[in-house]
Parts: C-alpha cells; structure tokens; sequence
C-alpha cells in the first residue's frame, strides 16, 4: 500500500493539471459538442452502404434516390467539423478567462472569440487547390476552399486558430486605449462589439502577414505544415499499434488512481481518432477498402468494455466466485450503469480506485484486448470499424453496430469479455480472502479486549 501512496503521490498533482489546463479543457469540451453530429453522420453512412446504395436491396426496393441524402447530412456535420470546432475551442477558451481572471466581458465575449477563430482558420486556409479530374490530369481551382480543411482533416488547424487567435485577443483586450468606448444607452451587443473592434483587427493582422510571408517564400500553405510537423507525426502515434498500447495504458491507469483517463488525454487523441473513422466511413460508403484499424469505436469496442478498465467482466466475475456480501450489493448496483459503460459507480463504490488487488488487473486488462483486437483486425479474422456507435452502446451491441453488422467482430468482444472475466476471477477471489483475513484479526483483536477487560475486573 506504501509503494501505491507514494505513486498517485506523485501521479495525482500531474494529472489534476493536465485535466484542468485552460488550453486542454477548451479543446476536450469543443470535441464534446461535436459528438452529435458525428453520430447522425455515421447513421446515414450506415443507410448509404447497406440500404441506399445496396445493390441487393436495390433489385427489391429502389432506395438508390435516397443516396443523396447521406451525402447532405454528411456535408453538414463532418463536412464543416473543422469550422465548428475553431468556433468552440475560441469560445471555451474565452470562458475559461471570464470566470478565472479579471478580464471584464464588455471588452471581450465568446462569440467574438469564436467568431475571430473561424476568421483566422480560413486566413490560414489556400483558396487555390489542385483538384484531380476524372482524366486523371490535376487543375487548378481558386477561390475555393476544400472539404478537407473544413472537416476532420482540418482539425489541427482549427486548435490553432481558436487558441492563437483568443490568447492575442485575450492579452489586446486588456488594454484600455484600445477599446471604443459607446454611451450609456447603446445596447450591450453593440458597445462589445465596438470594445472588440480594434483588438479583433490587430489579431487578424498579426496572424495574416505571418501567413503571407510562409505561404509566399515556402510556397507551402499553412496546413501544409501542420501536417509536415504536427499532424502526421501525432497521427503516426495514435493510431500505430505500440502508441495505441501506451496511451491506453496510460489512460487506464490515470483511472485507477480516481481520474478520468480518457478525458485527460482526448485533446492528444481525439483529433487523429476522427480522421481515422472518417476515412473509414468515406471508404465504406465508397465500396473501398477500408484503410484504418485503430479509431475511437475500435477503443471502445475492444478497450471499454462496461467502462474505463473493462468493469463489467469484473462484475460478472463478482457474481461468479465472490463471497462478499459487500462486493455482490456494490456490483448489483453497478450492473446496469456499467452495460451502458458509465464505469464509475464500480470503480469508485467497490472501490477499484486506489485498490491494490484491483487496480493491476484494471489497468492492465483493456491493453491486452487490444493487442489481440488489433492481431486479429491485422490479419483480415475481424473487419474494421466503420461507424461511430453512442459510447453508451452496450459492450458487444457496440462491436455489432461499429463495424456495420461484422460477426466475427462481434464474436472477438464475445471471447474477449470472457477472457476479462476470468481474468479478474483471481482478483476477487484475493478480495475474498482479504476480507476473511480481515475479519479473523477483529475478531482477534475482540477476543484479547474481551480478555483485558475481564482480566482488569478480576485485579479490581
């Protein structure tokens, strides 16, 4: 138990940071508003490749008109992904300074913090690209800015915008002189937006010519190299089998210590995770092959199952083998959060939290899954992840609908579930031990104060 204090000790102060930073937060919350979206656009994807675009279904029933529509839906959410999360990012951010600094909100809102954002993340955009065409030969379009940089590809680009762009705006608000102050009488929308004037101005001027000076000598765009720097080598990262390992090995063991893991680290995951099921989902629609293992559904499906250490299989593994009349109320009453993945009814009632009997296993377990989900995806037994299922989805049902009905899949979380199962039996079987061990010495230490007492009336 010493060697566990002296770790989250040292652990626990890092992690609290990393959670609470400003820049992080904002990005993580941005992401989370998101998801909405990103679910309805895998839904029709879905009725696009197995209905709409079906050629079996279509010889029955013509769905074939109704393509059109997944292509809509798909063109409002993760077609301009990117572009909403600029705006959040910049209006989290602005938040974040109006409740914990003394910037006042009549020089500087969260609307114009998010709107400046969206602005500097088009600034960075080029409006000429190379498109190819169906000949096979490569033209030139201008005044056009692609998909790709409005949708998950241009996610890097949008945290730099909403984080550049609110900092100087944040640090230009501050200053008096360079606010246009307006009567008592004018509304509150018009005197901050004539308060933010100058600052939004001087921001969009010290970020432009920067652009222009790269653009014009490098002859590269801006997202050109945050894809050279930052982007490919985060992605290589995730989404590579031992960067998967580690960052949920990480993850898992953040929460045995009481924090939650995968929120700590989604701002570093979440933007390559996107990318990844995108072009998966692009690809599925397309009849192609499918070109990525590692995305958010495959974590989940493999690496979550009943939540952040795989709680459920400790649960039915409580049921099996344990004689603990308190493990078996804790584990009844945390069955039905943790089919659903909400994992913090187990982890912090049982408690897995701070546990030294289960906190091996539950750091542990979820990277073995993936290690063998990631083989068995590698070699072409299980199919890949092609939709972005709720997190709430029940284990198993998740695999299903990720992977758009794949029933070796399914039958890999099967096997998988059960492995976990009796993975922790050993545990709990230690927890029962734990608590005979316990139980003998207070009754030991009763006996010797029955005896002392009695021993003391006998002198008197």
């Amino acid at each position: 138990m010493k060697f566990v204090d002296k770790l989250s000790d040292k652990l626990l102060p890092v992690a609290a940071k990393l959670n609470n930073q400003r820049h992080l937060t904002s990005i993580r919350d941005s992401f989370i508003v998101t998801m909405p979206l990103i679910m309805a656009a895998s839904l029709f994807i879905l009725l696009n490749a197995l209905l709409f675009s079906n050629a079996a279904v279509n010889k029955v029933v013509d769905l074939s008109r109704f393509a059109d529509l997944a292509v809509l839906v798909n063109n409002g959410t993760l077609g301009i992904l990117a572009i909403l999360v600029a705006y959040n990012i910049g209006a989290n951010l602005s938040e974040w300074y109006l409740k914990n600094t003394s910037i006042k909100e009549g020089a500087f809102s969260p609307i114009h913090a998010g709107g400046l954002s969206v602005a500097l993340m088009f600034i960075m955009m080029p409006v000429t690209s190379d498109v190819p065409l169906l000949s096979g030969k490569v033209a030139k379009a201008t005044g056009v800015y692609l998909q790709s940089m409005t949708s998950s590809s241009g996610l890097f680009l949008a945290m730099i915008s909403g984080i550049l762009g609110t900092e100087l705006f944040v640090r230009l608000s501050k200053f008096d002189k360079l606010k246009i102050k307006m009567p008592d009488g004018v509304p509150p929308a018009v005197a901050s937006t004539f308060n933010s004037l100058i600052p939004e101005m001087l921001v969009i001027i010290i970020v432009a010519i920067p652009v222009f000076a790269i653009t014009s000598m490098s002859g590269k765009s801006i997202p050109d190299w945050v894809n050279i720097i930052i982007q490919t080598p985060l992605r290589g990262l995730v989404l590579s089998a031992p960067g998967m390992i580690v960052i949920q090995f990480i993850s898992d063991t953040l929460w045995v210590f009481g924090l939650h893991g995968s929120s700590i680290l989604s701002p570093i995951t979440t933007a390559p995770q996107l990318q990844s099921i995108q072009e998966n989902m692009q690809a599925f629609a397309a009849h192609k092959a499918i070109p990525n293992i590692v995305n958010a559904p495959f974590l989940s499906s493999y690496g979550l199952l009943g939540g952040g250490g795989c709680m459920l299989p400790l649960i039915i593994a409580i049921f099996i083998i344990s004689k603990r009349s308190d493990y078996r109320s804790i584990a009844k009453l945390a069955v039905a959060p943790s089919m659903f993945n909400i994992a913090e009814p187990i982890m912090f009632g049982l408690p897995v939290v701070m546990n030294p009997i289960f906190m091996i296993p539950a750091a542990i377990v979820p990277s073995l899954n993936l290690i063998i989900a990631y083989f068995l995806t590698s070699i072409g037994f299980a199919g890949k992840m092609v939709a972005m299922a709720p997190w709430i989805t029940p284990p198993i049902i998740q695999t299903w609908v990720s992977t758009a009905g794949n029933i070796p899949a399914t039958i890999l979380t099967v096997a998988l579930f059960v492995m976990d199962t009796f993975i922790y039996i050993p545990f709990v079987l230690a927890g029962n031990k734990e608590k005979i061990v316990s139980s003998t010495k207070e009754e030991k230490e009763s006996v010797e104060d029955t005896e002392d007492s009695s021993t003391s009336t006998n002198m008197a």
